[in-house]
């Protein structure tokens, strides 16, 4: 069945936004092993919301933050980036949220990058956090670590580790997982100083008013041989996003600032079209994706 979730999809999309079925068609002729994500994903949020049409929610989010995209385009700058005090369905967020990893391309290589970065830690044992919770998608490719490793997942919003549960009990996901309230982005305690042999940031960054201080913190709660996973998000508008990287430069300018060697990254453009060959020299929008290390 899974082989034909993005059919389905695609013709329904196609009333609701036509730029929405046209990006999900790039996921589908990009990326064979997409249409299990996309089977797993559509399989949970109709557990999660049954009778609600999680697509038409869909295309209300994107209606939303196109909208937002138009008035920082117009000017970008700061104060056009975010909408602070607007107010968000919470379950359209969530549901946006997982249906893009399946359905826009560029979500789906950041996650696609994110289960690279795990299946290359091979020591059989390790201590691992995720700051910024994220859907639970994220947690469950940790779960996939050998059993030596502890895992840790920390978010300021309690709804949000609530929704992650929830994602991995559908999922039968019964690693065990510490998890915390707040991790010390700003001056890391003693007892967290190279603590951690990986950190994922994902999606974070641009909802912090300093990353460079962030970015520091995962320096020194890094051991020696760590690495971090760390997403920026360059150019987009979002009601929550509070610091532009207006380009690849400020991004790579940030991490090596802040005390961090870049050991592999990535480019994924925000764009219903298949990606440009040359994706550094046509980019102007989207995720810079980076595994960082301590310089």
């Amino acid at each position: 069945m899974a082989v034909d979730v993005y059919d389905a999809a695609i013709d329904r999309l196609e009333p609701i936004d036509r730029r929405l079925a046209m990006a999900a068609a790039v996921v589908d002729s990009l990326h064979p092993e997409a249409a299990a994500v996309a089977g797993d994903i559509f399989g949970y949020l109709r557990h999660r919301y049954p009778g609600r049409d999680v697509l038409s929610m869909y295309g209300e989010r994107a209606r939303t933050l196109a909208e937002l995209q138009e008035r920082f385009d117009r000017d970008p700058c700061v104060e056009t980036l975010g909408s602070p005090g607007a107010p968000i369905s919470r379950d359209a967020y969530s549901v946006a949220l997982l249906l893009s990893i399946a359905l826009t391309n560029h979500r789906f290589e950041i996650m696609q990058q994110l289960a690279a970065f795990l299946s290359g830690l091979t020591a059989p044992a390790g201590r691992i956090a995720s700051i910024g919770t994220g859907t639970g998608y994220e947690l469950r490719l940790m779960a996939l670590l050998p059993a030596g490793w502890g895992i840790e997942s920390y978010d300021v919003d309690d709804r949000v580790q609530v929704e992650a549960r929830r994602f991995l009990d559908y999922f039968g996901v019964s690693r065990a997982i510490t998890w915390g309230r707040e991790f010390p982005l700003a001056s890391p305690p003693p007892e967290s100083r190279h603590r951690y042999d990986a950190l994922v940031l994902c999606e974070l960054l641009e909802h912090l008013s300093d990353p460079a201080e962030a970015l520091g913190a995962v320096r020194e709660c890094l051991t020696a041989a760590g690495r971090a996973f760390v997403t920026m998000a360059i150019n987009i508008a979002q009601e929550d996003h509070v610091y532009l990287y207006p380009d690849l430069a400020s991004c790579r300018a940030q991490i090596r600032e802040a005390g961090l060697r870049t050991v592999s990254d990535w480019i994924t453009p925000q764009t219903t079209l298949p990606p440009a060959e040359d994706r550094e020299r046509s980019f102007s929008k989207g995720n810079y994706v980076a595994v960082v290390a301590p310089a």
